[in-house]
C-alpha cells in the first residue's frame, strides 16, 4: 500500500513538474517573441575629415580627394562627444553613448590616435527617425604666437593644419567657436542610408575645404612662432575678423542635416564678437 502510494506521488510530482516546465517555457517563448529582450543591433561610428571641393549630396560619405590647386591637411582636430541619442519609429528614446565626464570623450577627427574613438556598442533593435550627437566645446587658452611650437601644438581648443597654395605652405591654427555645446542632428533620410542589416554604421564628417573656403587664408597676416617661422593664428585676439567668419562657417561644415549650438544663459560675452545664441544651421 505504501509502495503504491509512493509510486503515485512520484508520478503526480513528475506530472506537475512537467506541466510547470511547459508553462514556464511557453511564458519565456511568449516574452521573447513579443519583447525580444536578448536581441540587439550593433552601432559603429567613424569620424572623418573630407577635403573635397564640393561636399557630396546624400548619402553623405567621406572622400580623401582634394580638388583644385589648394591642398589642405588638418593635423589636429579633437572633438569632445558627451552623448549620442536617438528616437525610433515607435517614438521611443534611446541612448547609444553617454560619457560620465561632462567634458566628454575626446575623439580624434584626423584618425591619428586610434584610442580616441567611440567603441562599437549594442543597442535595442529598431529603426531610427532622428539622432543627435552632443559635443562639449573645450574652454580656450589665449595664445602667444611667439611662444607657439607649431610642430608639437596639441591644444584641444584649436584646429591645426596646413594649406599648400601658390607654391608655398601656410601653417595655421584656429580656435574653436566660443560656444558651450554643439549638437549634430541627423534625420531619418540620412540614418536609413547608414543602416546595413542589423547594424548602424555612423559616419561623422567634417568638410575642411568648405570650412576654410569662407576666408582667404593666403592673405591672412601671419605671426612668427617660437622657431621664427610664420603661422596664421586665428582666434579672438588674432585675426579676429577671420575668426568670426570661420566661427559661423564651422557649424555649416559637418555632414549633419542640422546643427544646434547651445549656450547657458550665464555664458560669458564672446569677446565683443557676438552674443550667446541657440541658433540652428
Amino acid at each position: 500500500m505504501k509502495k503504491g502510494k509512493g509510486i503515485f506521488l512520484r508520478a503526480a510530482f513528475c506530472a506537475a513538474y512537467f506541466a510547470a516546465l511547459c508553462a514556464f517555457t511557453a511564458l519565456t517563448g511568449c516574452f521573447t517573441e513579443v519583447g525580444n529582450p536578448g536581441k540587439t543591433q550593433q552601432v559603429n561610428a567613424t569620424f572623418t575629415i573630407d577635403y573635397a571641393d564640393d561636399p557630396p549630396a546624400l548619402p553623405k560619405l567621406a572622400s580623401a580627394s582634394v580638388g583644385g590647386s589648394d591642398t589642405i591637411r588638418i593635423l589636429h582636430f579633437r572633438f569632445n562627444v558627451v552623448e549620442v541619442n536617438y528616437v525610433t519609429s515607435a517614438n521611443e528614446d534611446g541612448r547609444i553613448w553617454k560619457v560620465p565626464d561632462s567634458l566628454g570623450q575626446n575623439i580624434d577627427f584626423t584618425g591619428q590616435d586610434s584610442s580616441a574613438v567611440l567603441p562599437p556598442v549594442q543597442v535595442p533593435p529598431g529603426d531610427w527617425t532622428l539622432m543627435k550627437l552632443e559635443s562639449r566645446i573645450p574652454l580656450h587658452d589665449s595664445l602667444r604666437p611667439d611662444t607657439l611650437d607649431f610642430a608639437g601644438f596639441r591644444n584641444p581648443g584649436y584646429i591645426k593644419g596646413t594649406m599648400f597654395t601658390g607654391g608655398r605652405e601656410i601653417r595655421f591654427v584656429c580656435q574653436f567657436p566660443n560656444d558651450y555645446k554643439i549638437n549634430l542632428v541627423y534625420t531619418q533620410t540620412t540614418l536609413e542610408k547608414w543602416k546595413h542589416g542589423d547594424a548602424y554604421d555612423l559616419e561623422f564628417i567634417f568638410f575642411a575645404k568648405k570650412w576654410l573656403s569662407a576666408i582667404q587664408l593666403s592673405q591672412a597676416p601671419a605671426f612668427p612662432d617660437r622657431s621664427g617661422d610664420p603661422v596664421v593664428v586665428i582666434d579672438q585676439e588674432h585675426n579676429a575678423d577671420l575668426y568670426q567668419i570661420l566661427w559661423d562657417s564651422f557649424f555649416k561644415s559637418f555632414n549633419s542635416d542640422k546643427v544646434w549650438k547651445e549656450n547657458p544663459v550665464n555664458w560669458p560675452a564672446q569677446a565683443a564678437l557676438g552674443k550667446p545664441s541657440t541658433a540652428v544651421f
